[in-house]
């Protein structure tokens, strides 16, 4: 078979296996069957007449061939997304442009902190926004579909350049006649008692709460679930749930709609995170490069740094 007959699909499976380090975690990261990765690698090894893959111990790792398709992969996939950024430039006429990902919770901040003043100094960069799970993210750094990203969430991910920030603490939002509201911190037993109000799963608050819970032997069991946080403050607000978020997501709406912020009494809640990362191969263009520098002093200034 001809290498331009293989199946663009099929290699990307196989790229995505090398970075997850198995098929299942590929799976989750593209929201795909692992059957269906299964079944398409092991038509490809066929089609190649090499294997591809091979188990050490409980991960799964590329062979040779494997490794050999993967880079081609990357190198290709980085040379179509640059020839597409360039056309998207002259799409819209502007200077050039970035691609970013925005934690949710976190776009009001980086709009206003961040890209208000770097718009002012480059004003014809055009700016794609996107915001998804911290998973995808690193999966779209490594393509290079994306410059930069901000996240949340319990770790920073590996593969990419990662600065991380403490962010926390989380804080249980609650009306201020909520019996938890006269709280001074509170354990993550006495908020199982409550309905809870919980994130869609690509909110990294989320994956701090489940952590918490399961270290507690409790599962979080939310009564609302919302992918937005004005939809879970609003619950909150309206007596029928305890939201969770980060003091600096929630602080405009604590003073306006009588609602409090009371710290979880819990070391992930007093330790979380945020992070920005980049590629550490990919090289920025000088618009990208102070864009990435004002997120560094934003996040420098509001928290510090622990890695």
């Amino acid at each position: 078979m001809a290498m331009l007959l293989y199946p663009d699909k099929s290699i990307r499976y196989l790229y995505e296996v090398g970075v997850h380090g198995g098929i299942r975690r590929a799976a989750e990261a593209l929201d795909v069957d692992p059957a269906a990765i299964s079944r398409q690698l092991s038509q490809l090894a066929r089609d190649m007449q090499l294997p591809l893959l091979e188990r050490r111990g409980r991960n799964v790792v590329l062979t040779e061939a494997g490794k050999l398709l993967a880079e081609d992969y990357a190198q290709t996939h980085q040379r179509r997304s640059h020839l597409e950024r360039r056309l998207r430039d002259l799409r819209h006429k502007r200077g050039g442009s970035i691609r970013m990902r925005v934690g949710q919770g976190m776009v009001d901040e980086v709009v206003k902190y961040v890209l208000r003043p770097f718009s002012q100094s480059y004003p014809e960069v055009f700016i794609d926004i996107l915001s998804g799970d911290m998973q995808t993210t690193v999966s779209l750094i490594t393509r290079g579909e994306v410059d930069m990203a901000v996240g949340f969430g319990p770790l920073g991910p590996p593969g990419v350049k990662c600065h991380s920030y403490l962010r926390g603490p989380i804080c249980a939002i609650v009306h201020r006649d909520h019996p938890i509201g006269l709280y001074q911190q509170v354990d993550v037993s006495d908020l199982a008692e409550y309905p809870l109000i919980g994130m869609d799963k690509d909110f990294g608050i989320q994956s701090y709460m489940n952590v918490m819970f399961n270290q507690e032997g409790l599962v979080f069991t939310p009564a609302y679930s919302c992918n937005l946080f004005s939809s879970a403050i609003a619950l909150s607000q309206a007596g029928m749930g305890i939201a969770f978020m980060t003091t600096k997501v929630v602080e405009d709406a604590l003073a306006s709609r009588n609602l409090i912020a009371v710290p979880i009494n819990h070391r992930i809640a007093r330790e979380s995170q945020c992070h920005l990362l980049r590629s550490a191969d990919h090289r920025f263009t000088p618009a990208a490069q102070h864009l990435w520098q004002l997120l560094c002093q934003f996040f420098e200034g509001s928290s510090h740094e622990t890695s």
